[in-house]
């Protein structure tokens, strides 16, 4: 039995998928789980044995990001270092290998002799160069002084990061007496292919993901493919049991669900012109009453990103469409409201959550709208189970068949994997170590 330590930097990201990884880990090795945040019901899950018969304990971490980033990163280095050494890993799984947590970990385990893995936790976008262009556009726009000429804001905006990348990968792990994270492969330049730093292995979902990695310089002989969690059969019904049964559609009328993206800007494809707030609300809201207009008595929930701060005036504003309109609580889980819904809409920038849903109910209607034509917004045209919805044509196709009740998928065989699944990998991984 291995020794298996667990590290995830994204509490929802976790609740979507990595606790997958982890439930199919525990039923068969010693594991530790590092997180940096946990909602309370899924902390009851973790703590229930006979679901997690091999997690021996969760500590809990914090980044320094915000705050005192000083202390935080002093304290996060002292966490992940006495971790190590108390509990001796074989083994360590993370969801990321650029962050600082991630670093951190990785190289202090690989010190001690355990064999490091990233596993892919969302869903992949795009390639690093359009994400990274996507970042700066982003903060050139909206973080600069408007009277600058915009090729001196972009300009600002990569020395700002490049002064972020001194700050994370040389003052602050020389200042916890570790020498410098060297090389240019980094969270701060949007590279988020894993297995790009310290990690022996590499996990994705798909041959789409593992292109993407390739590209972005992922050496091909560290991944490995296992599908999502959600199509395992043992792990999906631990996700029915966990979670989705307590949210189980209620509703007296259909219901569609619109996951609202707390990005109050974007860029247009191709010239990469600005979309203002102003320009993106009111395209969102035209969607918003485009579907209104075509689901006629249907319950729509709006369901805003955790991130969203300005939920008032979202309430204020689509309240005139229609009555069977809701905005819902941010901080609700998403994977509740895929399973009170009949239908799953999102709109630009790509949403994670619509990956999921995929994953969680591959038969539902699954739509990404991009009547806007934004940069990046492409990411879900000819993904398998998702339909790309890019003019109002597509749109009246598919939600008039959708109201019909005629909407079909057709299915498609399971792609080839290299694990069926996580503890596969690990067991495989560790009969290489203690041969």
């Amino acid at each position: 039995m291995a020794k298996v330590l667990f590290l995830s930097t994204n509490p929802a990201a976790f609740r979507s998928t990595f606790i997958g990884y982890l439930y199919e880990v525990a039923q068969r090795h010693s594991v530790l789980l590092l997180i940096e945040g946990l909602d309370s019901y899924t902390k009851d899950i973790l703590n229930n044995k006979n679901m997690f018969p091999g997690l021996e304990k969760i500590l809990f971490f914090e980044s320094p990001f915000h705050g005192n980033i000083v202390a935080k990163n002093y304290h996060l280095h002292k966490i992940m270092q006495k971790t190590v050494q108390d509990f001796k890993p074989d083994i360590v799984v993370a969801d990321s290998d650029m962050w600082p947590a991630g670093m951190y970990l990785m190289r202090l385990a690989k010190k001690a002799g355990a064999i490091t893995v990233v596993m892919q936790s969302g869903f992949k976008i795009a390639e690093q160069k359009k994400l990274f262009l996507w970042s700066c556009l982003t903060n050139a726009y909206t973080r600069m002084p408007r009277f600058l000429p915009f090729g001196i804001r972009m300009m600002l905006v990569k020395l700002k990061k490049w002064a972020g990348y001194a700050l994370y990968h040389w003052i602050f792990p020389l200042s916890v007496g570790e020498s410098p994270f060297f090389g240019k492969t980094s969270f701060l330049f949007w590279h988020e292919s894993a297995g790009l730093r310290q990690a022996d292995y590499a996990v994705v979902f798909s041959q789409r993901d593992y292109d993407i990695c390739k590209r972005d310089g992922v050496d091909p002989q560290k991944l490995f493919v296992i599908s999502h969690p959600l199509e395992h059969e043992s792990t999906k019904k631990f996700f029915e049991k966990a979670y989705f049964s307590e949210n189980r559609k209620k509703e007296d009328k259909k219901t569609v669900t619109v996951m609202w993206s707390e990005e109050k800007t974007g860029f247009r494809e191709g010239d990469y012109s600005l979309i203002s707030a102003t320009d993106m609300r009111e395209s969102r809201i035209k969607q918003v009453m485009l579907i209104s207009e075509k689901l006629v008595d249907w319950k729509i929930f709006i369901k805003p990103h955790p991130a969203e701060k300005e939920v008032p005036q979202i309430k204020e504003f689509l309240g005139r469409i229609s009555g069977d309109i809701s905005v819902v609580n941010p901080s609700e889980p998403a994977d509740a409201y895929i399973e009170k819904s009949d239908v799953i809409v999102g709109m630009p920038p790509p949403s994670t959550t619509l990956f999921t849903a995929q994953k969680q109910h591959p038969e539902m209607p699954i739509v990404h709208m991009n009547l806007i034509k934004e940069f990046l917004a492409d990411a879900y045209k000819d993904f398998e189970g998702i339909e790309y919805v890019d003019t109002e044509t597509k749109f009246n196709h598919i939600f008039d068949t959708i109201q019909k009740g005629a909407y079909r998928k057709e299915k498609k065989p399971s792609v080839p994997a290299d694990f069926s699944d996580a503890a596969a990998l690990i067991n495989h991984i560790y009969a290489k170590r203690i041969s």
